[in-house]
């Protein structure tokens, strides 16, 4: 893979097959290389670029992007009297997941409130980072004898990774379908680690990696306050109810954000799916963001709803750059699908100029 230019369709080939082999063939004692390689493309998203150039990044943001993950997993698995803490670990239960277990009970479930405490917050993120850098970054591309190295280099010690050239382009390009490979083994290697919990559950997946527990109905007064009651999309009034949609489809990146969210007719919704919405969207949509910021993050803070304007925009910028480059198409309304054009370019470089 050259380093000024995304790799070539062989490079990309060559990549998947290494995560294969590394998921196929790993020692897995415990769920943290796949939480780690988890975070490692939700950081390449965020982060990374197109360019096939290389990518730092450091132990703190892939310990933030573990609490992230296991934020939800801190919590009993509901099976009866039986019910507690599924084990993500061969032996005592991992330490990440005590960790956040124990502040899942002192802050009620909400990872807002944890972040607020900076004290709290900054003690848990370094117990997690100084576990990311003793247990899983350096032994993460061990396969038997051999070390792949196709991800970076392991050279054992130290608070950041290079991430190899063109593996950030590749990251990014497979995300829906890497996710959901690395979310299936993680699942896999859970329910085998809890056989008489779980037995044969087959809605574990969602559990572990669903939607906030919490009803998105929470943030329909904010919604529908901000967009004067109209359905989002067709702008027509919402007489009752509405949905909150993921406005970037949830499937296509699986964290609540809150600028993400919108309120929507339930056709409108519904017909809409897991497609990208059309440029005439994405155009109201960062217009609403940036002319209503201040009332909407004051919302979500009383809500307690996590939020991140520049990370939704970048999410928003992959998003759509993924169906440009593959020549798809984007929702306009009802059954209506049309080609995506270059002009969500200049919508989303509007923001640009917004501070970080």
């Amino acid at each position: 893979m050259n380093e000024s230019r995304p790799p070539t369709a062989e490079g990309q080939l060559a990549f998947l097959r290494s995560l294969q082999r590394l998921l196929d063939e790993g020692n897995f004692t415990s769920s943290y290389k796949f939480a780690l390689l988890h975070a490692i493309a939700d950081l390449c998203l965020i982060r990374g670029d197109d360019s096939g150039a290389e990518l730092v990044l450091s132990t703190a943001e892939i310990a933030e992007q573990f609490v992230r993950l296991y934020w939800p997993q801190a919590v009993p698995y509901p099976a009866g009297d039986n019910e507690r803490i599924l084990s993500q670990n061969t032996g005592r239960q991992a330490l990440v997941v005590r960790e956040l277990a124990e502040r899942h009970n002192r802050y009620e479930g909400s990872l807002v409130e944890l972040e607020r405490s900076r004290s709290d917050w900054g003690e848990l993120r370094r117990k997690v980072e100084q576990t990311v850098r003793k247990m899983p970054l350096w032994k993460l591309q061990t396969v038997g004898s051999e070390r792949l190295e196709f991800l970076y280099e392991n050279v054992d010690t130290g608070a950041s990774v290079r991430l190899q050239p063109g593996v950030a382009y590749c990251f990014r390009v497979f995300y829906p379908m890497v996710t959901d490979v690395i979310e299936g083994a993680w699942s896999h290697f859970v329910q085998r680690l809890n056989p008489q919990l779980l037995g044969q559950v087959v809605d574990l997946r969602s559990f572990l990696f669903g939607s906030q527990r919490t009803s998105l109905a929470t943030y329909r007064p904010l919604l529908r306050a901000v967009q004067r009651g109209r359905c989002f999309y067709c702008e027509s009034d919402i007489k009752s109810g509405g949905d909150v949609d993921h406005f970037i489809p949830w499937r296509r990146y699986s964290l609540d954000l809150g600028h993400n969210f919108v309120l929507a007719h339930r056709a409108c919704n519904s017909s809409k799916s897991d497609l990208l919405a059309a440029e005439q969207h994405l155009e109201r949509w960062t217009e609403r963001n940036r002319t209503a910021r201040d009332e909407l993050e004051q919302g979500f803070d009383e809500r307690r709803v996590l939020h991140d304007w520049p990370a939704t925009r970048r999410i928003a910028r992959w998003a759509y750059g993924q169906v440009h480059r593959a020549g798809g198409q984007v929702w306009v309304q009802a059954n209506e699908l049309r080609p995506l054009s270059g002009d969500w370019r200049r919508i989303l470089s509007t923001l640009d100029h917004e501070a970080a």
